[in-house]
């Protein structure tokens, strides 16, 4: 046998298979988690002091701990540049479920969790994330709230929760309403939570 052929019996290994593909169309009762991130300048300092101020001054105290009470931003800082200073009270301005009123009111989900950051990368510039979390309670009418939307892309909305949640609640609506920054948007991720995963966070 010339040891240049492969023998009789050799086979070539076999390719690697793919994982099955979970579905990503989201069915009722499911946990799927939201996740935006922009890159966030200040542009004008004073108007997110403004803003922060007012934001103090309309919140609502249900109850206060040790360990749970939040410092008003406007005294976070009071001796640093007004762009950091700014820019850490940012992060208070961003309430995660802004944009998310029409799904909510049709009973599309309900929120299980929101989470928020700006991290810092220099005196006026920072990377802002933030994360919804939500039980599916009717996917098909969050479907048609996206396809009322964009008729246009009718298909991807019924095979894709992202997109459908992407098309019917704009991810970076939280931004657009907060003065005196400039943003670019990083990216959106749209993921399903495992059951195990979801219960840890209830």
């Amino acid at each position: 046998m010339d040891h240049a052929e492969p023998g009789l019996f050799e086979l070539p290994d076999p390719e690697p298979q793919a994982p099955p593909q979970r579905s990503q169309r989201g069915r009722n009762r499911e946990t799927w988690a939201r996740t935006a991130a922009a890159e966030v300048s200040i542009i004008d300092a004073a108007a997110v002091d403004e803003a922060a101020a007012r934001a103090e001054a309309n919140a609502v105290t249900i109850g206060s701990s040790a360990d749970s009470v939040v410092e008003d931003p406007s005294l976070q800082d009071a001796g640093a540049e007004p762009a950091a200073r700014a820019l850490d009270q940012l992060a208070w301005l961003i309430w995660p479920t802004d944009g998310l009123e029409a799904p909510m009111e049709a009973g599309a989900f309900r929120i299980v969790s929101v989470e928020c950051e700006v991290v810092g990368e220099s005196a006026d510039r920072g990377t802002a994330t933030w994360t919804v979390t939500v039980k599916l309670t009717d996917v098909d009418r969050l479907r048609r709230l996206a396809s009322q939307a964009h008729p246009d892309e009718a298909a991807l909305i019924t095979d894709s929760l992202a997109v459908a949640w992407q098309v019917a609640a704009d991810p970076f609506a939280p931004l657009r309403s907060i003065p005196g920054i400039a943003w670019r948007p990083v990216k959106v991720d749209v993921e399903h939570l495992p059951a195990r995963t979801a219960a840890g966070i209830r």
